[in-house]
């Protein structure tokens, strides 16, 4: 029974060690499989924050919601509406037949949808890079509009797959509003000879004038009608918007109002066409010109051509970027440019500048494709959307549509436009860019600024808005890297129990422009006194130093010695000698760095009359071993102190 009794134990042991053993094994596999999951998941979210970075409508279509789409789809199709005249004055800006406007108005938006970051944004073609554009490809073959597309494109990916963006925030606001304002003058000057019915096409301002004055004879008076009528009738319907926001007028009333106002464009482009259009019933000639070359049917999807033939030359792609020139990047800079400024114009005010360059760079290289002209965001659909209420880019998908339904069946139906009527509507949009009002504030609160604006301004007229870019943004590199070699260094004299000192307070951080700077102010100062009184710099906005400006700091404390003796000879820096006979440094000025980062204190070496303090009471300390070291206070005076300080005196 013994040895029965034993094996049953035997048996259990094992039982238990089998179980043990078990449980250890499934727990490992609920633990690997947990590993496995959680790593699995991490994976994931990877994944899906990279394709969100990249895809931004992953960021808001699954929180997209009826609301949200009642709003979308009621802006885009008022974009729609919209864009189809803007995008047919456009090409006429750029030297182009009314169909290549449509045809950059519609393949950008598509991919705006997928990739935009910036809601507010409505992708097509701009009088701003038409009027840029003109200047690179005027009195050329078309095909250098759709090569400087492709080639913008290029640029633009190129610069944001290398985090480029950081450029644009060399581009300050004044610039911004310079080159706005300049570019809607240069615009509406583009668009008088078309209110005037002569035909040229120069590059620049000033041969601009210089054609139309010397042409003025020619003025086709129908035209000037036209265009004066179309302009009236739109500054009319614009003051609608403003007459549907008072309270006292019926909803439907005003709501009727608010769209007709937003349709304005529309509506013009309609009546004027239909007006063409009768008139050619009954007579064989019109008085006035209409838009031509508005052939029907979409574009063929095709690479450009980068070998360009013409009767009088064959021109190859190298050729082809040297008559572009410099367009090709100056391009792709103003249209990204655009959409940052409208981003910059939303609640958030944020903008992923490199995703914009991508995806305007996507939306350019495949317009490139469908006989695009180079395109981005403009400020007056901008305007649209924001007043309908748009929520998504998803607009971008609505107003895409429409310009394909437009391409599709209405084409053959623009040449009744008027080309009066397409620059009245150039006109009164670009309108809106003109801002006088920030120069005026500029002047009164910021000279420095004001003469940025002005330099943009003035240059962007006479020499072109890429000239005045270029140099505007030469201008504000200057001037950040003049407040970097000269920051703000406040410097007065303060005291602290009637025992005064130098107070230097540096603006920002200091780097090697900046430490001459420095210097210079302090020993100034130091020069000025009445009497030899320490110096304490608050480096509590001290951010950042490099080696130079350390070594600076060391040259600055043998720089306040006014003896013979060596400064490289180095004690400790957190002690002060208090005796008149200290090995002959009794003339020195004292150097204290008041509250600087511990790490920064790390680059600068010792020196006799330099210390590092963090609080108040040890300059307080300070000031009272140097005032008794220069025999500004008495030996009483000392002793009670010393006794506020805390020291035991000891009187023989």
């Amino acid at each position: 029974m013994v040895v029965n009794s034993s094996n049953k134990e035997k048996d259990f042991d094992g039982n238990e060690q089998m179980l043990r053993e078990d449980v250890t094994r499934k727990s490992g596999d609920n633990q690997k499989k947990i590993f496995a999951t959680f790593s699995q998941q991490r994976r994931y979210g990877k994944v899906r924050k990279l394709l969100s970075n990249r895809l931004r409508i992953l960021t808001w279509i699954d929180r997209y919601n009826w609301s949200w789409f009642v709003n979308d789809f009621i802006a885009g199709i008022t974009l729609g509406l919209t864009i189809i005249p803007e995008s047919i004055a456009c090409a006429l800006l750029a030297g182009l037949p009314a169909r290549y406007g449509l045809c950059s108005a519609f393949i950008g938006s598509f991919i705006y949808l997928v990739c935009g970051s910036i809601d507010t944004v409505i992708m097509g073609p701009t009088s701003l890079v038409a009027l840029v554009s003109v200047q690179f490809t005027v009195g050329k073959p078309i095909e250098f509009a759709f090569i400087l597309t492709f080639l913008s494109g290029i640029v633009q990916l190129i610069m944001g797959c290398l985090g480029m963006g950081y450029i644009f925030e060399f581009i300050s606001m004044p610039v911004i509003k310079a080159f706005s304002s300049a570019t809607a003058i240069l615009v509406m000057e583009s668009q008088i000879k078309v209110l005037l019915g002569i035909k040229y096409l120069v590059a620049g301002l000033v041969e601009s004038m210089k054609t139309l004055l010397s042409r003025y004879q020619e003025a086709n008076y129908a035209d000037f009608v036209m265009g004066l009528c179309a302009i009236i009738f739109l500054i009319i319907f614009e003051s609608f918007e403003k007459f549907s926001k008072r309270s006292n007028i019926n909803g439907v009333v005003r709501l009727v109002f608010r769209y007709l106002s937003f349709s304005r464009n529309t509506l013009i482009v309609v009546i004027t066409a239909t007006i063409s259009y009768i008139w050619l019933l009954h007579n064989c000639r019109i008085p006035y010109t209409l838009s031509k070359n508005a052939s029907s049917g979409l574009p063929n999807v095709t690479l450009p051509q980068f070998t360009v033939e013409t009767p009088e030359k064959t021109y190859t792609f190298w050729q082809i970027l040297t008559e572009l020139n410099v367009g090709v990047f100056v391009i792709p800079i103003i249209g990204v440019l655009t959409n940052i400024s409208i981003g910059k114009l939303t609640p958030k005010g944020l903008v992923d500048t490199n995703q914009e360059l991508l995806t305007v760079g996507l939306c350019n290289v495949a317009g490139s494709c469908v006989q695009s002209m180079p395109t981005s965001g403009a400020f007056t659909r901008y305007a649209i959307s924001k007043a309908c209420g748009l929520r998504t880019p998803l607009a971008n998908l609505y107003s895409g549509v429409i310009v394909l339904l437009a391409l599709s069946y209405l084409s053959p139906y623009f040449n009744f436009i008027p080309e009066a009527t397409l620059a009245a509507i150039l006109i009164c949009s670009i309108f809106t860019l003109l801002d006088f009002k920030l120069p005026w504030r500029l002047w009164h609160e910021s000279k420095r600024d004001f003469i940025v604006w002005l330099v943009c301004f003035v240059v962007c007229i006479v020499s072109g808005v890429e000239v005045g870019l270029f140099v505007s943004i030469i201008i504000n590199v200057l001037h950040l890297l003049y407040l970097w070699a000269r920051p703000e260094i406040a410097v007065k004299i303060q005291e602290i129990d009637d025992m005064q000192y130098i107070c230097v307070t540096p603006g920002n951080a200091i780097y090697f422009p900046a430490i001459n700077h420095l210097r210079d102010k302090v020993l100034k100062a130091t020069a000025q006194a009445k009497q030899r009184i320490p110096v304490v710099i608050d480096c509590h906005k001290i951010s950042g130093l490099d080696f130079t400006a350390a070594q600076g700091f060391v040259k600055l404390a043998g720089g306040l010695r006014h003896d013979t003796a060596e400064p490289d000879v180095a004690l400790d820096s957190s002690s002060c000698q208090s005796d008149n006979d200290a090995d002959g440094f009794a003339g020195d000025t004292l150097l204290i760095l008041y509250r600087m980062q511990v790490h920064l204190q790390k680059l600068i070496d010792n020196a006799e009359n330099l210390v590092f303090c963090e609080s108040e009471e040890k300059i307080r300390e300070f000031l009272t071993q140097e005032s008794l070291r220069n025999g500004f206070i008495n030996l009483k005076e000392h002793i009670r102190a010393s006794i506020d300080l805390g020291y035991k005196i000891e009187i023989e």
